[in-house]
């Protein structure tokens, strides 16, 4: 049971596979930050990644169904009609996936995804919650669900930025 069984039921999330090196994850099991070498975004200086691995991103979205049934039949008088309808609507959440890559610098948490991505400082992050496979970050109202291959390693990894970060 991960993160989507407990608050999805039905929803089929398909297992997202690590590109995290092996070494980079016992360095941050084990309490050091590792330094991982990417050219995919723009590291401002003093700034290192320390964290990279795909993800996928949830965002809940409210439909709504509208439905009307109704008749219409002749009056008693010339040029009347009577009329009559039922119409309802149901709202229901349709939970929608984005392909993502997370990475995790010692300044930043950067969610690179199309439409959805956000490059967010620490200073802002106000609550995370890890999962077995996934991480929800929120900042302010906002909460970002992810689906991960291991939701303890970026959680481990954030924890150890804000702790030599508050020193």
């Amino acid at each position: 049971m991960g993160l989507l069984d407990a608050l999805f039921g039905k929803n089929k999330i398909p297992p997202v596979s690590s590109i995290l090196p092996d070494a980079a994850k016992q360095e941050i099991l084990a309490g050091r930050l590792p330094r991982l070498n990417t050219d995919t975004i723009f590291l401002k200086r003093g700034e290192y990644c320390c964290y990279i691995d795909k993800a996928i991103l949830l965002i809940d979205k409210t439909k709504k169904i509208y439905r009307h049934a109704g008749n219409s039949s002749p009056g008693l008088f010339k040029n009347d009609r009577f009329s009559y309808g039922v119409g309802d609507s149901k709202e229901y959440i349709e939970t929608q996936q984005y392909k993502a890559i997370l990475y995790i610098t010692n300044q930043r948490i950067i969610l690179n995804c199309k439409d959805h991505g956000f490059d967010k400082s620490y200073k802002l992050l106000s609550a995370m919650k890890p999962y077995a496979n996934g991480l929800e970050l929120q900042y302010g109202d906002k909460t970002y669900t992810m689906v991960l291959p291991d939701g303890n390693i970026p959680y481990q990894a954030i924890k150890l930025i804000q702790q030599r970060r508050s020193i």
